[in-house]
């Protein structure tokens, strides 16, 4: 039974959710947590996921103190993964960029990790806690999803950035932190990058798809190296890409907002609010529920999941 602590706050509300959860909770047996697992598995995919996974929640040893499964929730066993959404072939094909940088496909499976939350806790009876979108504190997520989905086996980081699947590439990811004991995932045994086409494309010229794209040595963002068909090293210039992909995303909106605010005339004030750059940029905001990117070029070139971004 799930129990509400009234008129306890801050660390001793957190005490006490832990003490209720840990003296509460009888562990499923081996069979039905695997039962639990498969009928999560048929729920999410019904729901849209192509892929999903269960991280254990004791592995986020990378992750920062304050930034962990257990620090959302206390007495956290295990964060389950859900991935899906990734723009259409048509969204890729479209010549109009406007297209991609305006409409966003996140927001959806974000809605799938909140009714996955709701259903653990419904048909379980254990705590499930939906990681928002957004950032919790010092620009951090509250929990990294990216490293969450690559425990889980949904897929692992590529030299470009984002977590890629083996199959689709490219997805969105949500990840809900709960108390259940689900059976783990491991994570994958091989990496999705660099896919073959890469490591053939490095032997012969040193580059891969993405670094050709954006070299970090020409203005652009990406570097690395490969060895033996392995991704040793990897660089990224944050900094340029951010100001790059989230032109308008919240840092262009606080920009434009400054520089409206700076212009003691009032037209010129009206000349950047009533601009089409802060315009998109408040329709970006509107149809996208965490960063909507507005530089797709590395993951547009990117061998794996290719052929989910080509249509008749």
């Amino acid at each position: 039974m799930l129990r509400v602590h009234a008129g306890v706050s801050g660390r001793h509300a957190r005490k006490a959710v832990a003490e209720t959860v840990s003296a509460a909770a009888a562990t499923p047996t081996a069979d039905e947590a695997a039962a639990a697992r498969d009928r999560l598995a048929a729920t999410v995919e019904r729901g849209g996921a192509l892929v999903w996974g269960v991280a254990d929640a004791d592995a986020f040893d990378d992750a920062p103190e304050g930034f962990r499964p257990a620090d959302l929730l206390p007495g956290a066993r295990r964060v389950v993964v859900v991935g899906g959404s990734p723009p259409r072939a048509a969204d890729w094909a479209s010549p109009v960029h406007e297209h991609l940088e305006t409409m966003g496909t996140s927001d959806r499976i974000n809605s799938l990790g909140l009714k996955t939350a709701k259903f653990i806790e419904a048909e379980f009876g254990y705590y499930a806690l939906f990681v928002p979108p957004g950032v919790r504190r010092g620009n951090r997520p509250f929990l990294s999803v990216a490293l969450a989905a690559e425990l889980a086996g949904c897929g692992s980081r590529s030299l470009a950035g984002p977590v890629l699947h083996p199959e689709y590439g490219l997805l969105f990811y949500s990840a809900i932190v709960t108390t259940y004991p689900f059976p783990v995932t491991p994570p994958l045994a091989e990496p999705a990058c660099p896919a073959p086409a890469c490591v053939e494309m490095w032997e012969a010229e040193g580059a891969t798809p993405c670094t050709r794209v954006c070299p970090l040595g020409d203005g652009g963002c990406l570097d690395g190296r490969i060895e033996n068909g392995r991704l040793v090293e990897r660089r990224y210039d944050a900094a340029r890409c951010t100001s790059r992909v989230y032109t308008h995303w919240i840092p262009g909106f606080q920009k434009g907002l400054e520089l409206a605010l700076d212009q003691e005339d009032p037209e010129a004030r009206k000349m950047v609010l009533y601009s089409s750059h802060f315009t998109k940029t408040l329709w970006s905001m509107t149809y996208a529920a965490q960063s909507q990117g507005q530089c797709w070029e590395c993951m547009r070139v990117c061998p794996v999941g290719a052929e989910f971004r080509q249509k008749a």
